[in-house]
């Protein structure tokens, strides 16, 4: 995937049939898009694979050969700019109409948002365009927060390694709080009040159903 692709699709999950409505065909295992840009001079073929990889390919029709040189960032020119509108154009239309927003990749994240949602009705926000891997979840009533997902570092929370890791913020009672932190399954607030809210990390080292409880405490927390 080049880093055009990765960029419009990095938050993105595709959505299969979806893309068979949009003019996508089976080929070799494969879902295949083609369409014709730049007047009618390339052909952009569009290839989906059963894990929802993409990879993308622009052939010139009067050379029969693919054009690439849009893909260099530092490649300038009234053509080449052209060719890259085209192709992103393309791609953005094919994302919002045939992929749905995922930030997430954690199943336990997944799992307390669909907790949340069925038992409160709640959603996550996404309120930090620099930071769009980042979501909160708040109350109707009041608008304060009860939840907060963030993907950070695991040394930024106490834990060893550089490898990112989603973690979720919850309301604590402050009494209660101090008996939870080991700074192995539970950690103090991560860019939060360290006195009134906990970090858990969203890896499996705490079972869906105890964050989940936890999370039924920080909504209580809440409305004070």
């Amino acid at each position: 995937m080049n880093a055009i692709t990765e960029r419009i699709f990095r938050y993105k999950k595709i959505n299969f049939a979806k893309l068979e409505e949009y003019g996508f065909t089976k080929t070799d295992g494969k879902l295949v898009y083609q369409t014709l840009i730049i007047g009618g001079q390339m052909r952009l073929t569009v290839c989906v694979d059963g894990q929802g990889d993409i990879t993308t390919e622009v052939l010139d029709l009067d050379t029969e050969e693919p054009y690439t040189l849009f893909l260099a960032p530092e490649a300038v020119g009234e053509f080449v700019g052209s060719v890259r509108c085209a192709y992103e154009n393309a791609l953005e239309d094919i994302a919002e109409k045939c992929a749905e927003r995922q930030v997430f990749k954690s199943a336990v994240t997944h799992a307390l948002f669909d907790y949340a949602y069925q038992k409160y009705g709640d959603s996550p926000e996404y309120l930090w365009e620099k930071f769009p891997d980042c979501a909160i979840i708040r109350r109707k009533d009041n608008a304060k927060w009860y939840c907060a997902v963030l993907t950070v570092k695991a040394c930024k929370i106490g834990m060893e390694g550089e490898q990112m890791l989603e973690v979720v913020d919850l309301r604590c009672d402050p009494d209660e709080l101090v008996k939870l932190i080991d700074n192995r399954r539970y950690f103090a607030g991560y860019h939060m009040n360290k006195k009134h809210w906990l970090t858990i990390p969203l890896d499996g080292s705490v079972p869906v159903e105890e964050i989940c409880s936890r999370l039924d405490q920080s909504y209580v927390l809440a409305k004070k």
